[in-house]
């Protein structure tokens, strides 16, 4: 599974403690995106719940139902923030709760329901627990 990871240097820190045994692409810039976002399956974007506009890049370059992407979607309506990009053409998946990432099961939220089968996949590669929690769409 092509995995990119978008993401600070102290977040990216994080994401390789948890996920140590799979290989993935860190990306600092954004603007890297569009060299990767073709081949990716799975995106990790911890830098999306600052700039939502890169739904819509999502949405045009993306592999479509093949890409799931995860972000930090704490202190955040899902629904409203992707409101101005729906409908989507990809599966979107939030990390909720903190830390966002190195614990051991981690906390997922859907935007849509038919998402839960490319999450258990996600999960099922980065050889990971998690569980689907319901937040305020």
């Amino acid at each position: 599974m092509n995995t990119l990871v978008l993401a600070t240097e102290e977040q990216e820190a994080e994401v390789s403690l948890k996920f140590y045994n799979r290989a993935y692409l860190h990306l600092q810039d954004p603007a890297e995106l569009k060299a990767w976002l073709p081949q990716a399956d799975l995106v990790i974007d911890l830098l999306l719940h600052e700039q939502p506009e890169r739904l819509a890049q999502y949405n045009q370059q993306g592999k479509r139902e093949k890409l799931t992407v995860f972000f930090n979607a704490n202190n955040v309506n899902m629904t409203e923030f992707a409101s101005a990009y729906v409908p989507l053409n990809f599966h979107l998946a939030g990390f909720i709760g903190e830390p966002i990432i190195n614990r051991e099961v981690l906390e997922v939220a859907t935007l849509r329901e038919d998402s839960q089968r490319s999450i258990d996949k996600a999960f099922v590669f980065l050889a990971s627990l998690y569980q689907l929690v319901n937040v305020k769409k």
